[in-house]
């Protein structure tokens, strides 16, 4: 059965925000997911589905249930793979930020890279990657750059999609024993 990550845009990041992990968990559980797990305190879930889960139906059952409005990207642990292996930079894991969504759009422009040193943002296939070696509170990327994305892009750090990523492969291997 194909293992997917969910991952919700700003969760438990201000005091409206709030989302307890074992709530959420339990959202996944009653939408047809028994075998949902969270990860870390930031809106990360894997499980597994036979059919392509619907985000906009997640996404609504976290605003009825919790009272939160956030949006969801969902992806497949294959994508999520390539997305971690394609990362451009090298350094510390905290500091390369990966923006993820569900659809890659076209006609993405970047910024002049002497707009934003010592950062770096490069486009990939199927997300945006970030060198921030000042942080991501320090960022010179402007909010207009990310306006060109839809509204569900989310963020994490390499080493957070990297312990994601580690969990699916981890169930994918237990469903194979």
């Amino acid at each position: 059965m194909p293992e997917y990550a969910a991952f919700l845009r700003g969760i438990n990041v201000g005091p409206t925000t709030r989302v307890p992990m074992q709530r959420l968990r339990q959202i996944f559980v009653d939408s047809g997911f028994p075998d949902a797990r969270t990860l870390l305190n930031s809106g990360n879930v894997v499980f597994s589905s036979s059919t392509p889960p619907a985000a906009a139906e997640l996404e609504g059952r976290i605003a009825k249930e919790i009272g939160v409005a956030t949006t969801v990207v969902i992806l497949e642990a294959p994508r999520l793979r390539r997305i971690v292996d394609a990362v451009p930079f090298e350094g510390d894991e905290s500091k390369l930020v990966v923006a993820l969504m569900n659809a890659m759009p076209t006609g993405i422009r970047l910024p002049e890279r002497s707009e934003l040193m010592p950062e770096l943002v490069e486009l990939g296939a199927d997300a945006v990657y970030q060198w921030l070696p000042e942080g991501v509170s320090n960022s010179k990327l402007k909010s207009s750059f990310w306006k060109q994305f839809p509204p569900e892009t989310t963020a994490r750090n390499v080493r957070t999609l990297g312990k994601v990523l580690a969990l699916l492969e981890e169930k994918q291997a237990s469903a194979r024993e």
